[in-house]
């Protein structure tokens, strides 16, 4: 009994509670029973100590700690928790129910009330539902036991009776195990189905029994998967070499066997020490540095053993979320004897490490992935970018061949390939292998292309003996858009350049060997100049571009007014638009931009030669300069052939070109709105277009009247 007042004072109250005829019982803060007296140790059959209010009546667990005056109905009673004065301790006294209440109420469990021979007499519908009987087939002198799986409840009989040593009734078989715990049990409908309940049973004042039965199957499946993971976890888990310790910041919570390998010590021990307690102090203040600072790159560092020897590790850290926690995950490699023999090379052949050094130094600092392996294709080595490329951690498979077949996003074909090539050169049917793929991004938004070549590293004067293999991984991602720019850009000089030359060299010509009238020679010399303005500006195109790209494009900000430069732009234009009509929208604010005026001419030109050139069909171009808060805008709108909702995203890219054959009839290079774009943004604006296929195109420009704002108030 628990000492919650004087001895006086609690002889006082436990002689009061034992004259009452009524069940009443005291208990703590928490629920645990201190006092009951006769009638409710008569009634509810209490025979031990440690138990709870939980024990003999279906109450929350928010109930607890109880710290004032509460009533609780758990049928078929009503409990009143009444404190003691000068104690600790709450006073529980019982209420029967109105049972026919109870069993009309709306309670979604199966409710049944027996006589003292544990025959049911009463149940409520919900029991007949959960079942399948009618409620009056529970009234034919059927007990609850009826309900039950026979073999598990001749089993828990057979056990109970072995641990009370005495035959035990049907009824105290559920009594006992009808209670908080141990109360789940297997039960039988009519229809022959099974499922999980969870029995609540007490006993009535005139002998008789209530039982409190709900449907847990669904739990029960939930329990079930959550235990399948945790072993299929767990399996894993213990299946690899390396130790995998689960830790949050830095206390350990779990580990794998191979754990308590490394660190010598029993898994029960390391569980709740700091991971710290595992490393020699010298580097604890770094260890703790890369925990507390969520670093997940590996690392090597001398562990500490229980025994307080010294082990060399490799540590892969990670971090994960379970269930909304943030926890790290160590996996750490035993390096020791890979270090002893790296001391030994040292030691007897420092020159030839010196040397290995340095091709290690170059090999991480390569762009290139390399792989050495054993004869086995067992890793040995490799740099930092075959890591990154092959995302091996400490738990992947140790060889080549298994991690080639694991690499994502590698389609089916070429990873059969692949394999076979590296089994055949493992094999020694190859003395070397090649082969190119390619990978798709995790995003979708594009391929990464790779180049793959392997070679057998032989023993120096033996030619067919071998130390093992050099794989190297090449990312020719760049180099292919390098070979993809390039031949755009081969197209579209070939094409470009080729008119115009074709047009000056042919009318040159006519006019070198043969006598022409005065108005051809006129004519021709005319056009061999407007050819002569589209080469250069052709060329002027792709000296921009390359000078942007560079970063090396110069501009000379100045005040000027936009509207100003619009309109002179457009007049200045006009005179050779002989198709088209430009109607101008502007504001009389001269609205004042700080920018390059000559770069912004450029755009504005750009842009009515685009509005025209892919208009071939309409006769008018329109144009919008509006000031809206501190930017100026400004549209360009033409009514000709449109843009395709799929080609938004590449249009403002070089040397892309719509692909329709209206577009390709029409020519150009595909670096006009580069240009613009690489202008405007250089502005701190930006450059937009909307269209539709066949009802012409508007392109936005948006400019801060003065970008050197921004700065001002930072």
């Amino acid at each position: 009994m628990a000492e919650h007042s004087s001895p006086s004072s609690s002889k006082v109250i436990h002689a009061t509670l034992r004259a009452l005829e009524e069940p009443v019982v005291l208990v703590d803060r928490l629920g645990l029973i201190d006092f009951a007296n006769p009638a409710f140790q008569k009634q509810f059959s209490l025979s031990s100590t440690g138990l709870s209010l939980s024990s003999f009546f279906l109450v929350e667990d928010t109930l607890f700690p109880i710290s004032s005056r509460v009533q609780v109905v758990s049928p078929p009673y009503t409990l009143t928790l009444s404190p003691v004065e000068q104690t600790e301790l709450f006073l529980v006294t019982i209420q029967s129910l109105d049972l026919d209440q109870v069993l009309d109420s709306n309670i979604d469990a199966a409710l049944f009330v027996t006589d003292e021979d544990f025959i049911v007499t009463a149940v409520n519908e919900t029991a007949g539902s959960l079942f399948g009987f009618d409620p009056s087939e529970f009234l034919h002198k059927m007990t609850p036991v009826h309900l039950h799986d026979s073999e598990e409840f001749q089993l828990r009989k057979q056990h109970l009776e072995q641990l009370n040593l005495k035959n035990l009734s049907d009824a105290d078989i559920l009594l006992l195990h009808g209670r908080d715990i141990e109360n789940e049990w297997m039960y039988h409908r009519k229809d022959g189905s099974s499922f999980y309940g969870r029995l609540y049973m007490t006993r009535l004042r005139n002998g008789g029994f209530f039982l409190f039965i709900t449907d847990i199957s669904s739990q029960k499946q939930i329990e079930l998967h959550l235990i399948k993971s945790e072993r299929r976890f767990r399996l894993i888990a213990e299946s690899v070499l390396e130790a995998v310790i689960f830790h949050d910041e830095g206390t350990i919570l779990d580990a794998n066997r191979a754990a308590e390998i490394i660190f010598r010590t029993r898994l029960e021990l390391m569980k709740g020490h700091q991971i710290l307690d595992f490393i020699q102090p010298e580097f604890q203040e770094s260890v703790m540095h890369r925990i507390t600072n969520h670093h997940e790159e590996p690392y090597e560092v001398i562990g500490r053993r229980a025994d307080a020897t010294s082990v060399e590790i490799e540590v892969f850290p990670r971090e994960i979320t379970y269930e909304k926690t943030r926890m790290r995950v160590a996996v750490v490699r035993d390096i020791s004897e890979r270090k002893k023999i790296e001391k030994m090379l040292e030691r007897e052949k420092n020159a030839i490490m010196r040397q290995r050094d340095i091709t290690q130094s170059i090999l991480q600092a390569s762009n290139e992935g390399f792989l050495l392996t054993e004869v086995d294709g067992s890793f040995a080595y490799m740099n930092v970018k075959a890591r990154k490329l092959l995302d091996v951690p400490g738990i992947a498979p140790s060889k080549i061949q298994e991690r080639i077949s694991m690499i994502p996003n590698l389609d089916l074909a070429t990873r059969y390939t692949m394999l076979q090539q590296v089994e055949e050169l493992l094999a020694g049917k190859h003395t070397e292998i090649s082969s190119r793929f390619t990978l798709q991004q995790p995003d979708d938004s594009g391929k990464n292309f790779f180049e793959f070549y392997a070679t057998s590293i032989k023993k120096e004067h033996h030619r067919f003996s071998r130390h093992g293999f050099l794989f190297v991984f090449r990312d020719r991602t760049e180099e292919q858009k390098m070979d993809h720019v390039k031949d755009e850009l081969i197209s579209t000089v070939s094409h470009e350049l080729r008119t115009p030359l074709s047009s000056i060299l042919g009318f040159m010509e006519l006019l070198r060997y043969r006598e022409q009238t005065a108005d051809k020679t006129t004519r021709y010399i005319q056009i061999v100049h407007e050819e002569t303005k589209r080469l250069t500006t052709l060329l002027n195109d792709f000296l921009d571009i390359q000078r942007m790209e560079a970063g090396k494009q110069d501009y000379v900000f100045t005040h000027f007014s936009l509207r100003h430069l619009l309109t002179e732009t457009i007049e200045t234009f006009s005179e050779t638009a002989e198709t088209h009509t430009i109607h101008t929208y502007a504001e009389e604010d001269p609205i004042f931009v700080y920018a390059d005026e000559d770069k912004i001419k450029q755009v504005i030109i750009n842009l009515l030669s685009n509005a025209i050139k892919y208009s071939p069909a309409a006769n008018k171009v329109e144009v919008r300069l509006t000031k809206l808060s501190d930017q100026a805008v400004l549209t360009v709108t033409d009514y000709g052939l449109g843009i395709p909702q799929n080609a938004f995203d590449k249009l403002f890219t070089k040397f892309y070109r719509v692909d329709n054959s209206a577009v390709r009839k029409i020519g150009g290079t595909g670096l006009g709105l580069a240009i613009c774009k690489e202008i405007i943004e250089s502005h701190g604006g930006a450059i937009s277009v909307e269209s539709e296929l066949n009802e012409g195109s508007t392109f936005t420009v948006v400019l801060e009247l003065d970008p050197r704002k921004d700065f001002e108030k930072t």
